[in-house]
């Protein structure tokens, strides 16, 4: 992309779209739906877009095409926006002037199961005053068993996943209250949304997300790793091809205003952005097609590895 166009259309996100965010979303409509897998309801996912908007109003100053990028993620993973239903799935949060996709650790396990080689997969947190043993080697062993005690964040001593695989085998992972935290100092999200509102569910899902490299998980579930804590790599699908005669970049997003929600005739398959493959040094672990406006900074909070070190292949 030249100098040029990047800025104007840096300039063109960033400045307000006329009309309300929610007419936006309406305009916009055919491009979330024609990502939508049958089992999701359009009409609801409508719904819960509106009252995730108005339970965190900062979302309607961030740059629309980042909020309907984000909302196209949670399309075509299946996933619906928790901050309503509290389910934990995923979260659309502001960060700065944009909008930011969040995997829950539901979303995650949601994901696994989705790959028909995993039996069953659990991951559960460990508080003070909790019977917990585990060992690795050669005899993996793992054993809790609750306490009374409180189950705040102030309490939370470990977080550990154990997944059983269809052809016998399994794996288990733990992380301590220590490395929990160093992943969300890493987080540009750490001081906001569920990191603060849900930690527990955010401890969880980090030891989930380390053992994703472990794991016979689809190609769509490691996408969905790797587009955590970005827009949601929707952007340019969002801004849609331009009329000739009009400069990229100036196309305002509302410009649809007849689209109706929703609608399964309307559905048009989108081109996907260019895909980008980067590589961890540290253990060799590849990510492929990977969101168009990630960093590398995003792809190292992975946990691929103990100290993962991605770079662009």
């Amino acid at each position: 992309m030249g100098q040029l166009k990047k800025a104007v259309e840096e300039k063109n996100l960033s400045q307000p779209v006329k009309g309300s965010l929610e007419s936006i979303i309406k305009s916009n409509w055919h491009k979330i739906e024609a990502v939508m897998p049958k089992h999701m309801s359009g009409e609801r996912l409508f719904q819960l877009a509106v009252s995730t908007i108005n339970q965190n109003p900062k979302l309607a100053r961030c740059q629309p095409a980042t909020f309907l990028s984000c909302l196209m993620k949670c399309s075509a993973l299946g996933l619906e926006p928790s901050e309503v239903d509290g389910l934990g799935r995923a979260y659309i949060i502001p960060y700065g002037n944009k909008a930011t996709f969040i995997l829950g650790y539901k979303g995650m396990l949601d994901l696994a199961r989705r790959s028909g080689e995993i039996q069953d997969i659990s991951a559960r947190a460990v508080f003070v005053g909790d019977k917990f043993e585990y060992r690795f080697g050669l005899n993996e062993q793992l054993g809790h068993i609750p306490g009374d005690g409180e189950r705040t964040p102030e309490t939370l001593t470990h977080v550990y996943v154990v997944a059983h695989f269809k052809d016998a085998g399994h794996y288990i992972d733990v992380m301590t209250k220590v490395e929990i935290d160093d992943v969300r100092k890493r987080s540009k999200a750490g001081n906001d949304g569920p990191w603060v509102t849900d930690y527990i569910a955010m401890a969880i899902k980090s030891v989930i997300r380390r053992a994703f490299k472990f794991l016979p998980v689809s190609v769509e579930a490691q996408q969905a790793a790797a587009a955590d804590e970005t827009d949601g790599g929707f952007t340019q699908e969002i801004m849609g091809a331009l009329p000739d005669g009009v400069p990229e970049g100036t196309q305002e997003l509302g410009a649809n205003e007849d689209t109706d929600i929703p609608n399964e005739d309307k559905i048009t398959p989108e081109t996907p952005s260019e895909a980008r493959k980067a590589v961890c040094e540290t253990c060799g672990n590849t990510v492929s097609d990977i969101a168009e406006d990630a960093t590398l900074e995003d792809l190292n909070g992975f946990l691929c590895c103990d100290s993962p070190n991605y770079k662009w292949a």
